[in-house]
């Protein structure tokens, strides 16, 4: 959508031939990561007893209350219907959407930023990410909400006229119909529709989503009623539509204290780390899932946002050109996913930090762009970046594969205070 830099690339080959090689790396083990031993633990973890289990529930007939929309759990209630309940039936789709969200990326940034090498670093941090490689391996819903974030996002890039309009409109409504908080994806999507002059017609679109969405509940609703005990069952599908959203905002705004909790401040830190599953093998090695980052990756994102915003901030002070900045769109889609958060009405998780953790991943993608293009040692910087990353994810990649470690080697991976768990002790 909007070139970062033009540079000629013949003068830079063998950097960018280093850069291909790191990339594949990344790439070669982020998909490896994200379906080896997939069914390792065969116990449920985390939010697998929610999750996978309401998606069974749907498969049976049984009643039951979740208060996010239904279309995650029919995503896992799929693979469950062919594998069966067991951990490659919850897990299948999640490893799916995973793998598939690395193309999704290339494709992303190549469209946004018209700019091959932000191609190729985005699809690159988006492989080595260990948060997104841990929740590509369980039976939860928020790798997959993140591959529908990009992908509505995307439709709306391809927009070219008011026609088109009709896919990020369907995109959004299934986004949200997974869970409510990424609706303000809608703002840096409608920004963008402006500047194609289209802001009306999205306006109107946004009908379609409603419906889409309300269709997809209602379709839970049909397939089985869902509330507790008796209460929907006693009415009919419109009702119990409505009486599911009362019952859902309701429970949405209370506070359950979990000591796996984070406030929204510590996330692009890395502050809380969510422990999924620790136990030890025969010989004695911890076997460990933690959701945790590249610590790397993840706080050179954070400042990469910060660089973004106050780039834009002075650009509006010297009323230097702001409206078509590629940042603009970037740093207000993490603005609008991170709003929900903070007013703190419930405990909220480091993996709420994950729809936004994909636009600050962006931010990170404009500045090595266009590090790629600062004169001779720019591209080799850019080369030097990818292989810290890509060293940084093998050492963590243990933690969230279940990879076997002695002790001595997984305290050495727990750098900071809020990391630590009691039983890593």
């Amino acid at each position: 959508m909007w070139p970062v830099k033009a540079y000629p690339e013949n003068r830079r080959i063998w950097a960018y031939r280093a850069l291909l090689f790191v990339a594949g790396l990344t790439l070669v083990v982020g998909w490896w990561a994200r379906v080896w031993n997939l069914t390792f633990p065969r116990q449920r973890v985390w939010d697998e007893i929610y999750f996978p289990v309401f998606a069974n529930k749907y498969l049976n007939g049984v009643p039951f209350f979740d208060l996010h929309p239904p279309l995650g759990k029919f995503i896992l209630a799929a693979s469950i219907a062919v594998f069966g309940n067991d951990p490659l039936g919850w897990r299948l789709m999640p490893a799916v959407f995973g793998c598939a969200m690395v193309v999704l990326a290339a494709v992303f940034a190549q469209r946004y930023f018209e700019d091959r090498i932000a191609a190729i670093l985005f699809a690159t941090l988006v492989a080595g990410e260990t948060i997104f490689i841990i929740y590509s391996r369980t039976g939860l819903l928020d790798g997959i909400l993140v591959f529908f974030v990009l992908a509505t996002f995307l439709a709306a890039l391809r927009v070219e006229d008011k026609d088109q309009l009709i896919w990020p409109a369907l995109l959004l409504g299934l986004t949200v119909a997974i869970k409510w908080a990424v609706f303000g994806i809608a703002f840096p999507i409608g920004y963008i529709l402006w500047r194609k002059g289209l802001f009306r017609p999205f306006l109107a679109s946004l009908c379609v989503s409603a419906v889409v969405y309300v269709l997809v509940v209602f379709a839970g609703q049909i397939w089985n009623p869902t509330g507790p005990f008796e209460t929907f069952t006693n009415q009919n599908t419109v009702m119990n539509v409505v009486e599911w959203h009362k019952q859902a905002l309701r429970n949405a705004g209370r506070a359950v204290p979990n000591s796996e909790g984070s406030q929204w401040w510590t996330w692009p830190l890395l502050g809380r780390p969510i422990i999924f599953f620790h136990d030890t093998n025969a010989a004695g090695k911890d076997l460990v899932l933690l959701a945790i980052g590249n610590p790397f990756v993840w706080w050179s994102s954070t400042l990469a946002v910060v660089a973004g915003a106050g780039d834009l901030a002075r650009r509006a002070v010297f009323r230097k050109p702001l409206a078509d900045h590629p940042l603009l769109p970037i740093v207000m889609g993490y603005a609008v996913l991170l709003l929900p958060w903070i007013p703190g009405t419930r405990i909220p998780y480091l993996y709420n930090y994950l729809p936004p953790y994909a636009f600050a991943l962006l931010a990170l993608t404009y500045w090595l762009s266009r590090l790629w293009g600062y004169r001779r040692w720019g591209p080799w910087a850019v080369v030097l970046y990818t292989v810290l990353a890509f060293a940084f994810t093998l050492y963590f990649l243990p933690l969230v594969t279940g990879l076997p470690l002695d002790h001595e080697g997984l305290r050495q991976r727990i750098w900071l205070e809020s990391w630590d768990h009691g039983e890593f002790e």
